[in-house]
């Protein structure tokens, strides 16, 4: 009896430890499943608010309620200096710069980065790039870094992110202009971050782009300011005398944006040509259409020609020979200025009246 007993007990005790050891397996693999769902979660909320793809591709108006005011002492626009060792050097060589920055503009604009959005900062801008002094001199990456961070942050400005852009973010910011990122972030942001600060002073609204690597070291600054017409609209009087002074007038219509769309604006331009063209009954004119550079030069030259030809179409439709006209467009082909910031961009979009 006693033999064949014993292993029924030791079954069941067998049988009661398994009981008790899968009870524990499943409450380790609950708790380890939580444990991983948490961590995951984590992770994932923490690689969204580091992931420059992460919904950043958007352009907001920037809350300057998030920066400190600051009364400091900062001297005069640029707002900084070259540190000691350094040299500003001029725009298109290697000597020193003798006012302080390598290019300037009245009215232009830096795109800023916060970690969140992007915000086109208009107004007067410069850019200043930065060399050693002594031939031969290795570039100080460290030196020039830490000089111009911790003098932004001795005057007030605060650090808004960095910037390394991302596939994503290069297809958004340069999807109108190729050249957008090129023209308005300094320094190689494809391959290095661009930091960005942001200054509220009681001279105004000032923004930095600081960018370094292993060989140079750049910096943006504008100080934000309201952009100001200063075209004003052209009448039959003015474009009668441009005609007779230099052969031409001169127009800038506008037309609804990559359209031939004229606005209302640009219609009341279009009247004043008509009052010309009566007005003058022996006058003949080419009416020619020019861009700016953004976009392809294809796309450019056949918008250029469509606003041509509908301010050719307006004019006949109302009783001017056709015979008297002729329209065309040249695209970005004839620029006025340079290409090289919104307010000479905005110079080159216009429409010639050329005498025949």
């Amino acid at each position: 009896m006693k033999t064949n007993f014993i292993p029924g007990k030791i079954f069941l005790a067998l049988a009661f430890t398994v009981a008790m050891t899968g009870c524990g397996s499943s409450d380790k693999t609950n708790s380890d499943e939580a444990d991983s769902v948490a961590t995951t979660s984590t992770a994932t909320a923490a690689s969204t608010a580091e992931d420059p793809k992460a919904n950043t591709e958007t352009f907001k108006d920037f809350d300057w309620s998030t920066i400190p005011a600051s009364t400091a002492e900062i001297g005069a626009f640029p707002y900084l200096s070259a540190p000691a060792g350094f040299y500003i050097q001029e725009k298109d060589s290697y000597d020193e710069s003798k006012n302080g920055y390598s290019y300037l503009s009245d009215f232009n604009k830096l795109i800023i980065f916060n970690g969140q959005y992007f915000y086109n900062a208009e107004g007067k801008v410069a850019k200043l790039k930065f060399r050693m002094k002594g031939e031969g001199t290795e570039w100080n990456q460290y030196g020039f870094d830490t000089s111009v961070e911790k003098y932004l942050v001795s005057i007030g400005a605060k650090l808004l992110g960095k910037l390394k852009v991302s596939n994503a973010q290069k297809e958004f910011l340069n999807k109108d202009d190729d050249m957008a990122i090129y023209k308005h972030i300094v320094g190689d942001p494809y391959n290095e971050p661009v930091r960005f600060y942001a200054l509220n002073h009681s001279k105004g609204k000032i923004m930095f782009q600081v960018f370094s690597n292993t060989a140079s070291g750049e910096v943006g600054v504008v100080e934000l300011a309201a952009f100001e017409q200063t075209i004003k609209a052209p009448t039959a009087v003015q474009m009668k005398k441009d005609i007779d002074v230099n052969g031409k007038a001169i127009l800038h219509i506008n037309f609804d944006t990559d359209k031939s769309n004229l606005q209302p604006d640009g219609q009341k331009v279009v009247d004043e040509i008509l009052t010309l063209m009566k007005s003058n009954a022996g006058l003949k004119i080419a009416i020619e259409g020019h861009t700016d550079n953004a976009g392809s030069a294809q796309r450019n030259k056949d918008l250029s020609a469509a606003r041509a030809n509908t301010i050719l179409k307006s004019l006949t439709s109302r009783g001017i020979d056709a015979n008297r006209l002729t329209s065309a467009g040249f695209g970005a082909e004839r620029p006025l200025v340079a290409n090289d910031n919104e307010a000479n961009m905005a110079k080159n979009r216009r429409v010639e009246l050329v005498k025949k």
